[in-house]
This record gives C-alpha cells, sequence and structure tokens, in this order.
C-alpha cells in the first residue's frame, strides 16, 4: 500500500474514533431526555400558531432545536438548522430569551426563519430535560431518536435525520 492509501485509512480511523466520542458524550449529556413526545403535547408558536411535535414527527423526523439569545454557540449553529427547515420539519424553542418581542427581533436581525416558541419560563425545556444549549433532538413517530448539544455541524445532523428514518 502506497503511503497516500495509508494515510487514508488512518484519517478514517480518526474519524471513526472522533464520531466514537462524539456519540458517547451525546449519551452522556443527554441521557435524562425523554424517549418519547407526549401526544397530547400541543405548544403554541410566537406566531400564535398550536404545535403537535409528535403528530407532526408522523410524517417525517422534526427536528427540535433548544437556543437562546444568549448562547456564545447558538450563532454557529442556528443558521444550519434555519437552513434545515427548508426540508425538514424544524421547531425551535428560544429558551430564557426574554419576551416575545425581544425573540422575534432577535430571529429577523439573525434572518432565521424556522418556527419558534419561546421558553421563556422554562417550561418546555424542563419537560425534555435540556438545560444546555444548543440542543438538538431529532423526532420521529413520536420517539426522540437522537439528542446532541453543543456544536454540531450541517453532517451531523443530516447524519442524525438519516439515522432517524433507519430506526422507524
Amino acid at each position: 500500500m502506497n503511503k497516500w492509501g495509508l494515510r487514508f485509512i488512518k484519517l478514517l480511523g480518526y474519524l471513526v474514533v472522533a464520531a466514537a466520542i462524539a456519540f458517547g458524550v451525546d449519551v452522556y449529556r443527554n441521557n435524562d431526555v425523554p424517549t418519547t413526545v407526549p401526544s397530547e403535547l400541543t405548544l403554541k408558536s410566537l406566531a400564535g400558531e398550536p404545535l403537535s411535535i409528535a403528530k407532526m414527527s408522523e410524517a417525517k423526523p422534526v427536528v427540535l432545536y433548544f437556543w437562546a439569545t444568549w448562547c456564545p454557540v447558538c450563532p454557529t449553529v442556528s443558521p444550519t438548522v434555519d437552513w434545515l427547515s427548508d426540508d425538514y420539519t424544524v421547531i425551535s424553542v428560544a429558551l430564557g430569551s426574554g419576551h416575545d418581542k425581544k425573540v422575534s427581533a432577535y430571529l429577523q436581525s439573525n434572518q432565521l426563519d424556522f418556527t419558534t416558541i419561546n421558553d421563556d419560563r422554562g417550561q418546555i425545556s424542563r419537560l425534555f430535560n435540556v438545560g444546555v444549549t444548543p440542543t438538538i433532538l431529532i423526532i420521529n413517530n413520536h420517539k426522540v431518536t437522537s439528542a446532541t448539544s453543543g456544536f454540531t455541524s450541517p453532517p451531523g445532523i443530516l447524519a442524525r435525520l438519516w439515522f432517524s428514518k433507519l430506526q422507524n
């Protein structure tokens, strides 16, 4: 085998180890996240629209994105999540970010178009046992199939969506 082949195998090994570590960290940080979403849970978007995440997840996976205006990592993840909202159902939850007008102004100034719920009292984050931002849950057919916290790359989210479809 030539030296380029050996370098490729070494790089592939590093990627596998990094993915395994990231998966292990996700499992550890998110072991309190519920495994299912109650079908009777209906939330209200900033636009006043009633949202049933469980019902929405029956058609295709839903990306439930917990973020905050004060989160230092969220500005790097939010554009990817917003991009995903063109092809996937994305519901974002703004944690402790102030009143509705403040959250709406933040979304507008950052050109974020995803559907947003304002969790100014922390009720939704407590329901899902989320205390870290950003956190992304993938919900498919009422089941939480993936949970990750911290920086997540576009390929990482797409892979989680793909695996979610395989689990059903």
